[in-house]
């Protein structure tokens, strides 16, 4: 869900500011500092491939010109300025077309802040676009319907009704004239007629976990499931509950793992296993244009492999470049990683992701992609790039608030 949007005026709509010479650090009341950073401060700054990064920023940018330029990026995170204070970055990069360039581009009009939490929790996941073998009709090994839009779906944006709620995205249906949340997954029947196409449970179980998958015909017919909707119940893991309930190793907890738990245990206590889970996500059939591009994230534009981050949005601006010092791992089932420090862009968010230093990030597409993203889990380090015109204002302000504390 988008953070709401407020408008402010921006006396510096077209002016880029070279920002302070000593930018101070920034102190918030949420737990966490923002320490201004040289990018010689960045590990291995000078060593990062830019492509896929200008690349994602690139889409994050084409969304903002769509905008109001004194429309504030977000209300949630107001310190990284307006749609303005973004746009000579856009411009600039679009211009770049080779490494050295696109570095220098970050380099001039951006501060790098590092992240600093009191409690010093981090936590960088991974999450992928599922591919699924499925059929038109239900047959064995493909029983059920991967689930469309209900015919008695309701979407509400409550801010229409009452400017004090936040603009956002409410699913519900209508019963007796009131407006109310689908129950949980054990109590839900999907309409045969709204069927995208039919898969196994397990497989749809994970599609919906992931948020949208791609659907492949046996005629070779290849759509999108794109998220469209769910019953606004709590995301529950599945694999905790049969680490913690003793029916799997921790060491089984990968996705491909638990779908052959589920062949071998039968279909009913899979589904009982699955119904833990109270979450439910409703698709929508989209066509693929650019299948070298995942599906639209939070901010409404194409997610970039290893360059797209899923952030809390509490804290993070969709579409702020985001420095980052973790580990990822080089094939399925590598637990330990390889050291991944890069630029990646935020773009998406998620149910589970919640904190200043927790994130997850996008792997591309397929089975490849799956099992790394599965064994991705580690501490991360992150730095935040704002606009120097940014930087100006935050420095000023600060100043501002210490003269008035002293």
């Amino acid at each position: 869900m988008s953070p709401p949007e407020t408008g402010v005026p921006n006396t510096q709509a077209t002016t880029v500011i070279t920002g302070p010479k000593n930018p101070v650090e920034l102190q918030t009341a949420s737990g966490y500092s923002m320490v201004p950073k040289s990018f010689s401060d960045l590990p291995a700054w000078r060593n990062t491939n830019f492509n896929s990064a200008r690349s994602a920023f690139l889409e994050s940018c084409q969304s903002w010109s769509k905008r109001d330029g004194n429309k504030l990026i977000s209300t949630s995170a107001p310190y990284s300025g307006s749609v303005s204070d973004w746009m000579p970055a856009c411009t600039s990069i679009q211009a770049a077309t080779d490494t050295r360039m696109i570095a220098k581009v970050f380099e001039t009009e951006f501060t790098p802040y590092f992240i600093n939490p009191t409690d010093k929790q981090s936590k960088l996941t991974g999450y992928f676009e599922p591919e699924l073998e499925v059929r038109y009709r239900p047959e064995a090994g493909f029983s059920q319907a991967v689930p469309g839009i209900p015919e008695d779906l309701v979407r509400v944006d409550p801010s229409e009704f009452d400017p004090k709620f936040a603009k956002g995205k409410v699913w519900g249906r209508v019963i007796e004239g009131e407006l109310e949340f689908y129950p949980d997954r054990k109590d839900i029947i999907d309409e045969p007629s709204k069927a995208l196409g039919y898969a196994s449970p397990g497989e749809i179980f994970y599609l919906q976990i992931q948020g949208s998958g791609r659907l492949k015909f046996p005629d070779g017919r290849v759509i999108r499931a794109a998220f469209a909707a769910h019953n606004h119940k709590p995301f529950v893991s599945i694999a905790r509950h049969l680490i913690d309930t003793g029916q799997i190793q921790t060491h089984q907890a990968g996705m491909n793992s638990i779908l052959n738990w589920m062949d071998e245990v039968g279909p009913q206590i899979a589904q009982d296993a699955m119904n833990v889970n109270p979450r439910y996500v409703w698709f929508t059939p989209q066509e693929i244009k650019d299948p070298s591009k995942g599906p639209n994230g939070a901010q409404g534009i194409p997610l970039t492999a290893m360059a797209s981050m899923a952030v809390d949005p509490r804290y993070h601006a969709y579409g702020a470049p985001i420095f980052i010092d973790t580990k990822v791992p080089a094939t399925p089932g590598d637990w330990r990683g390889r050291e991944f420090r890069n630029l990646v862009i935020a773009q998406d968010t998620g149910g589970a992701i919640k904190g200043i230093l927790r994130g997850d990030l996008f792997f591309g597409s397929g089975d490849d992609a799956g099992g790394r993203a599965a064994s991705m889990n580690h501490d991360v380090a992150m730095w935040v790039l704002l606009p120097k015109s940014v930087a100006s204002a935050m420095t000023e302000a600060q100043l501002l608030a210490d003269s008035a504390d002293g």
